[in-house]
């Protein structure tokens, strides 16, 4: 019953009660005060229960809303007990209320606080992950291109490169590109620290050695020794010569790249040399050799590209993939970046990304008759060390 219509019945009855107490008195004054006591009574108890039932709904209410169900029945108590108890609750939903503005303001605080350290943290992650190295632009014997597009705030994707000068050839001054890509178990900031740990020990490793192989069997010894969380990480790492074009690299876990070579034809780098790193302990990684001609292409990926869904849950797929690197039309590395990243992107549409999008590409600029003349300049250790020595 609307309160309106109860507060129209209140007043229709009192009028009532006002015109049967003028004519009562009117007929017979006397005798009528028993029964004008008892009439402004029945009245007054009845004003009271239609006035109580609306307010005895809005208790059970308010009560109801804080987990306070009041089985007992109120429809003996007064209006005034009603508006007190009434008073009561709502002074308690106050007291609610003022608690949860408060706790409300405190966890927008923690988020605003947790989302700075996360864009932070992405800074810095991007940051390590750009292709910034000074010499880079000016080398005409390589070019490099790279993209890291996270899920998250954080992602477990990483690449890296670096370039070195092996000991047989001191006069081409860093010949040898050491350069690799990984998937980190899981998501977030567990993964990128763990990205962070592999990425600082195949750096380290890489100054001791430039075998692939010896130095995803140092990394992964370090992790598997003490990994109580039982992350992982899938990994191919490779060194070229960018001199001679040739290509040693291992395959731990990851998806195979492709080599697209002058002639159009595509290759694929399938072999495996071992399981992802930090799981066994004591494992002895393998490496295989290929080389790169002028103008070849190498693409490398995580399954974060094959992977991709649209809306109805559809994988782009290593055969859609494979199709774009044979068939589509590209003549260098950001080519290649630019070409696969863009027919991700459309196949998504608007679906949500669900996992890290990373791509590697190197192509290989190197001249065939700088092997020739590598060989001829190259410098022992000792040669180098007995120079060394008379002129100081």
């Amino acid at each position: 019953m609307q309160i309106w219509f109860r507060l129209f019945l209140v007043l229709s009855i009192m009028a009532l009660v006002a015109i049967g107490i003028e004519q009562i008195v009117a007929l017979n004054p006397l005798p009528s005060g028993l029964g004008l006591i008892g009439w402004l009574a029945a009245t007054t108890y009845l004003c009271d229960r239609i006035m109580a039932q609306p307010l005895e709904e809005l208790t059970q209410q308010i009560k109801s809303s804080r987990g306070q169900i009041d089985h007992s029945s109120n429809s003996s108590r007064s209006t005034a007990a009603l508006i007190h108890d009434l008073k009561l609750d709502l002074q308690n939903v106050t007291m609610d209320l003022n608690q949860t503005v408060e706790t409300l303001a405190k966890t927008t605080a923690i988020k605003e606080r947790m989302e700075s350290e996360l864009a932070i943290g992405r800074s810095i992650q991007m940051n390590m992950l750009t292709l910034t190295l000074p010499n880079l632009p000016k080398r005409k014997d390589l070019e490099l291109d790279a993209i890291l597009q996270p899920a998250r705030e954080l992602g477990g994707d990483f690449y890296d490169f670096y370039f070195f000068r092996e000991h047989t050839a001191y006069l081409f001054e860093q010949n040898t590109c050491c350069f690799c890509i990984g998937d980190v178990s899981g998501k977030g900031v567990p993964a990128a620290l763990f990205m962070s740990v592999v990425k600082t020990l195949m750096k380290a490793q890489s100054d001791i050695t430039l075998s692939p192989a010896k130095i995803l069997t140092h990394v992964n010894q370090s992790l598997s020794a003490n990994n109580p969380t039982c992350m992982f990480a899938t990994l191919f790492f490779g060194t070229l010569n960018l001199t001679t074009g040739d290509l040693v690299y291992t395959n731990a876990g990851h998806h195979p790249p492709y080599v697209r070579r002058q002639d159009g034809s595509i290759e694929k780098l399938a072999q495996k040399h071992g399981p992802a790193i930090g799981i066994v302990d004591g494992l002895i990684y393998r490496e295989s050799r290929t080389n790169l001609s002028y103008g070849d292409i190498l693409f490398s990926y995580t399954d974060g590209v094959t992977e991709a869904m649209d809306l109805h849950q559809n994988l782009f797929s290593d055969e859609r993939l494979l199709s774009l690197l044979t068939s589509a039309q590209y003549s260098s590395a950001k080519e290649s970046i630019h070409l696969i990243h863009q027919a991700v992107t459309e196949f998504q549409g608007n679906a949500e990304q669900s996992d890290d999008i990373t791509m590697l590409s190197l192509q290989f600029l190197g001249h065939p008759e700088m092997a020739a003349i590598a060989s001829e300049l190259a410098i022992k250790d000792e040669v180098l060390s007995l120079l060394q020595q008379d002129w100081y």
